[in-house]
């Protein structure tokens, strides 16, 4: 279950960061994607640190 918390956590918060930016550059969804894979690989990296899987 925290494993799936880190992943889901992190593409959100690093999904809604890329919104932001979108926003403010005035791109339509470029750094949003960007922002959730980002996210996915920090949760991927928390993972293997914290828990060691």
């Amino acid at each position: 279950m925290t494993a799936v918390a880190y992943l889901f956590s992190g593409m959100l918060v690093w999904g809604a960061i890329g919104l932001l930016v979108d926003h403010w550059v005035g791109t339509k969804g470029i750094f949003a994607g960007i922002g959730a894979v980002v996210g996915i690989g920090g949760g991927v990296y928390l993972i293997v640190r914290r828990l060691g899987a």
